[in-house]
């Protein structure tokens, strides 16, 4: 499912507000405690990655697929564009550390879960990911599409995610399921929030 631009932030409780992370789209599928990882600038996603393979052992149900956002933390556990392109393009350099962040579930115990509605594939997805501090699900909020505006601008990111309960997972264009908003941000803060940070949403 691709994301469609929106025009600002908005209240809606039909819709689950999120950050958009400051990573790089990946779908990883789960098998058999192994796990393989899509990203389209990529052919060996994992040769790059080797800390995801640990996500492996933190699915709850095999033959899953689970579609998130990879992030390369600095030492700080910030996210950093600057050694996400790093691996991306000399996949042999790993500084910093691998993140994920899941937000949307496609398979689960080996069946397909597309024709449910967000809300039943996001609860189903907090409960099979066991968390880490370098793994997790993405905290949003319902509804309050404005405040979660507002804390992401204080911590000066200018995108925002917003997706709608009800909605299938979509092949494609989302069809307004899905949108990323623009935030303006405060502001430069004096350093990039860490991950940690972004995931309170400060709330």
């Amino acid at each position: 499912m691709e994301p469609e631009l929106g025009t600002a932030p908005f209240d809606d409780p039909g819709y689950r507000f999120e950050p958009w992370w400051p990573g790089t789209r990946v779908l990883l599928f789960g098998r058999g405690g192994e796990v393989r990882l899509q990203v389209e600038q990529l052919a060996d996603p994992l040769a790059a990655f080797p800390e995801l393979r640990g996500v492996g052992g933190l699915l709850g149900e095999d033959g899953v697929i689970v579609d998130g956002t990879l992030m390369v933390l600095d030492a700080d556990g910030r996210p950093d564009a600057d050694l996400l392109r790093e691996r991306l393009a000399y996949p042999e350099v790993r500084n910093g550390e691998a993140a994920f962040v899941a937000s949307d579930l496609a398979w689960a115990g080996g069946r397909d879960v597309t024709r449910r509605p967000f809300a039943e594939r996001l609860e189903r997805l907090q409960s099979l990911l066991r968390e880490t501090d370098w793994c997790m699900v993405a905290r949003g909020y319902v509804g309050e599409g404005l405040a979660v505006a507002d804390a992401l601008g204080s911590m000066g990111l200018d995108a925002m995610s917003a997706r709608h309960l009800g909605s299938p997972y979509r092949r494609g264009p989302s069809g307004g399921a899905w949108l990323r908003l623009p935030v303006v941000p405060a502001a430069a803060p004096d350093r990039r929030p860490t991950l940690a940070l972004i995931q309170r949403l400060g709330l």
